[in-house]
């Protein structure tokens, strides 16, 4: 079975799901044609940087509008003005709520129950109880999905999110003993992911846990630098597996807000299908695979 999974026996259609309506869309530096954040991360201070970064915060129109009346920023065409962004807003807020209530629900579980399956029932198909997923916004809007399609998973996905932060998550749950057999990693949407970070991924989930990274779908120069670190981190480790969100919805971008980062509702269920899929592959992954450049 191949470590990259973008195909799927379903259609778009396996999950119904209500849609919502309005979406928004950010302005690009028109000089590069991306986010001007250049190539460190930019303290939260830097107003520009901030309304460009904040995709799913409230408000974010305003601001965004206020910044570019300041810094008298023209040609910024990508800037919909549209009616709300409640929406997306409205969705990535339940999607955080899902999150948190099958954090409760996990939270009730003996931590010796998180154990990793034998060997011997690695060829079942993996369950949700046995899954940790970890995400921002793009996954805090796909929850719901996530969820239907691995009941009892573990999510926590917020908006803004980047590795370093996901990285500190890894470890508190690890060191509680809340860390599943299977993680899920979907970040990358918010700033680059460096092999370095991925080297450090590996190293806390260790040998006896197997990894699905999720690769992204962003408007943002840093997007193609992300996919390419991943792919070329799964080439190298045969113990991990890459879930390509890329590939599948670059094909289906009517099923994206017009931010062309978030799935729409009705999108969801595509981009769980991807994470069930590369979940499931998994399972032809040795455990105690050499992790090779760690």
């Amino acid at each position: 079975m191949s470590r990259y999974t973008s195909a799927f026996p379903f259609t778009d259609r396996t999950l119904s799901l209500p849609l919502w309506s309005h979406g928004e869309k950010y302005c690009t530096d028109t000089k590069e044609g991306r986010p001007g954040l250049g190539s460190k991360r930019v303290p939260a201070s830097d107003a520009a940087s901030a309304a460009r970064r904040s995709r799913t915060r409230l408000g974010f129109l305003p601001l965004a509008a206020a910044v570019l009346a300041a810094t008298g920023t023209a040609g910024c065409g990508a800037l919909h003005s549209f009616p709300s962004s409640s929406g997306i807003e409205q969705q990535i807020i339940k999607g955080e709520r899902i999150g948190a209530a099958t954090r409760a629900v996990a939270s009730g579980r003996h931590p010796g129950s998180m154990v990793t399956p034998a060997p011997a029932a690695a060829k079942r198909k993996i369950s949700g109880a046995h899954v940790t997923a970890i995400g921002d916004s793009v996954m805090a809007a796909c929850a719901m999905a996530l969820k239907a399609v691995l009941p009892g998973v573990y999510i926590d996905a917020k908006p803004d999110r980047q590795m370093p932060a996901g990285l500190s998550l890894v470890r508190r749950l690890k060191d509680s003993g809340q860390l599943r057999p299977v993680v899920v990693v979907g970040l990358g949407t918010n700033y680059i992911v460096t092999t370095g970070e991925l080297n450090q991924l590996m190293w806390l989930i260790g040998p006896d846990r197997r990894l699905v990274l999720v690769n992204t779908y962003v408007p943002d120069a840093w997007s193609k630098e992300v996919n390419a670190t991943m792919a070329a981190f799964v080439h190298r480790h045969p113990a991990v597996v890459l879930a390509d969100w890329f590939d599948t919805i670059r094909h289906r971008m009517y099923l994206l807000w017009p931010d062309h980062v978030h799935p729409l509702m009705r999108g969801t269920g595509t981009y769980a299908r991807v994470v069930y899929q590369a979940v499931q592959a998994t399972r032809e992954v040795p455990l105690g695979a050499p992790r090779h450049g760690v």
